[in-house]
């Protein structure tokens, strides 16, 4: 498991299709995310759910990213600190 740290730069619906029909924005399900990480910007889509669906520009969130059964997973989540903060 790989857990990195980032600021969220840009959140963004991005476009989804079923049956090669491009669904409309308030049917799709997915989230995408602009990071800035200490390895650059990434970009993240994922499947929205009620953590990431509250994650706004200029948050910071872990990323977390990990392979289970061959398959791999991105998470992307708030920042909630160390402990150490």
């Amino acid at each position: 498991m790989i857990k990195t740290i980032g600021k969220v730069i840009e959140v963004f619906v991005p476009e989804q299709y079923k049956n090669g029909n491009l669904l409309d924005v308030m049917d799709r399900t997915n989230i995408g995310f602009k990071v800035m990480t200490d390895n650059g910007i990434r970009e993240f889509i994922v499947e929205d759910n009620e953590f990431n669906a509250r994650i706004m520009k200029n948050n910071l969130v872990t990323i977390i990213e990990q392979t289970i059964s061959g398959k791999n997973f991105i998470d992307v989540e708030l920042y909630e600190g160390d402990g150490n903060d």
